[in-house]
């Protein structure tokens, strides 16, 4: 069998559950799966990897070595030119990045539940729906994501309430892209380090 297509009682294994847990996870329809000619489910590893990123779960080990998906960024912000440069300037690095983008509040929330992204940057001051509920929107049903929460207005109340909104650090416009991609992989050593703190204790 494809190391890309798993049967129920491996991903119990790749786990630590029992066959009978993947099996209600799947009846249930919170794991993807299909079923074969003769009845049996065959789970692909990127949906069990998706299983993971919906859920909130740390991805195990032996599924982090197989990943081979890029790195989901979602760009939340309604002026168009700083939109496109930001998208283009991490576009460049296609081989590392997928992107997306969303122009307000509530375009975000449609676009981050169907990508599920690793990490949004998200503008503040947004129409419609505000930043900050934004934010706090996505830390509470998807803790797992990072958000770097970007502003042209950086005073210390702004940056207080980024941070009281849930945001896991901030940039003041205007930046370069290439700093922003830095912020980026500093917060993947961060993730990196938790996930080594989480499996020693």
């Amino acid at each position: 069998m494809s190391e890309n297509i798993l049967t129920t009682a491996e991903v119990g294994k790749i786990i630590g559950v029992n066959q009978s847990t993947v099996f209600r996870w799947v009846s249930s329809g919170k794991l993807k799966a299909h079923t074969t000619g003769g009845g049996h489910n065959r789970i692909a590893r990127k949906d069990l990897i998706e299983f993971f990123r919906k859920n909130s779960k740390r991805l195990p080990e032996n599924l982090q070595d197989q990943q081979t998906e890029k790195l989901k960024i979602l760009i939340v912000d309604d002026e168009l030119p700083v939109l496109d440069v930001l998208a283009a300037g991490l576009k460049v690095d296609e081989d590392k990045y997928k992107v997306e983008t969303a122009t307000d509040g509530f375009e975000a929330g449609q676009v981050l539940e169907k990508f599920q992204p690793d990490i949004v940057v998200l503008d503040i001051f947004l129409p419609t729906i505000d930043g900050y509920k934004v934010c706090q929107t996505i830390k509470k049903n998807y803790p797992n994501i990072k958000v770097i929460a970007i502003t042209g207005k950086g005073s210390e109340e702004v940056k207080k309430n980024i941070i009281a909104a849930g945001a896991d650090t901030y940039l003041e416009k205007p930046f370069e892209i290439g700093y922003l991609s830095k912020t980026i992989g500093e917060l993947l050593r961060t993730i990196a380090i938790t996930k080594r703190i989480d499996e020693k204790g």
